[in-house]
């Protein structure tokens, strides 16, 4: 009866750590990933470029507003060739376009490429009378 007895006691042990190892199981399991929502809509990122090009705009350099100093931040365009276009604007008056840039001494046409995306001549009122 002995024997019987610690055979139905380890039955027991057996039967509560199985169920205590389920339980634990159930408990502390991982929670299942889940994918990201798609969204429905444009998101943020989108609306970056519609706003880029007015930004970019705005950084871009007047060549008949700026001082000699925003003129020499230019590539290639140091404190002699911006004081150069700002007295050919006093004299000449607004530039046009950036190929007007030309026309200034010690500018030629590789340096008007490299400003080109830089600088704008927006800005440009009407011609000083000479």
């Amino acid at each position: 009866m002995e024997a019987w007895r610690r055979q139905q006691q380890r039955g027991v042990i057996l039967f509560v750590g199985v169920g205590l190892l389920v339980s634990g199981l159930l408990v502390f399991r991982p929670e299942p990933r889940t994918a990201a929502p798609t969204p429905s809509g444009p998101i943020a990122l989108l609306d970056v470029r519609v706003i880029a090009p007015a930004i970019r705009d705005a950084a871009k350099v007047d060549l008949n507003t700026a001082d000699v100093e925003e003129l020499a931040s230019l590539p290639g365009v140091g404190d002699v060739l911006a004081a150069r276009i700002v007295a050919y604007r006093e004299r000449y008056g607004p530039f046009m376009t950036i190929d007007d840039l030309d026309a200034v001494s010690g500018i030629g046409p590789s340096l008007v490429e490299r400003v080109r995306d830089l600088a704008t001549a927006g800005g440009s009122a009407e011609p000083l009378p000479q």
